[in-house]
């Protein structure tokens, strides 16, 4: 197997990791699953944390889910810039043709 393949296989395992990481966290906090509150659209506000001693189980949960928001934001920086050639090749194909189905069997064969 092809190292940029690997990579591929790596960053979408990863990316869908972080996806579930991310879903039930937030989840978990609109709901109030945890200890402390939820049921409330405070946004951003209420959630920092300035020392270690106040990380509670809600703050632990929002930790959780707003660094794997912004994994996930890189990852897909990252799936972009490793399937462009396929991207661009897609939407060629699409534009010239005006078939998926065409599209997706020319840049497949590429």
């Amino acid at each position: 197997m092809k190292i940029k393949t690997k990579a591929k296989i790596g960053v979408d395992i990863t990316m869908a990791v972080a996806f579930l990481f991310n879903i039930f966290t937030g989840l978990a906090i609109f709901f109030g699953i945890i200890e402390g509150g939820g049921g409330q659209l405070r946004g951003g506000r209420g959630s920092g944390i300035q020392n270690i001693a106040e990380l509670g189980t809600k703050s632990w949960y929002r930790l959780i889910h707003d660094w794997s928001g912004i994994l996930i934001i890189i990852l897909i920086a990252v799936h972009i810039f490793l399937n462009w050639r396929t991207i661009i090749c897609y939407f060629r194909s699409i534009y010239k043709s005006g078939k998926i189905a065409k599209a997706k069997q020319v840049c497949e064969n590429a």
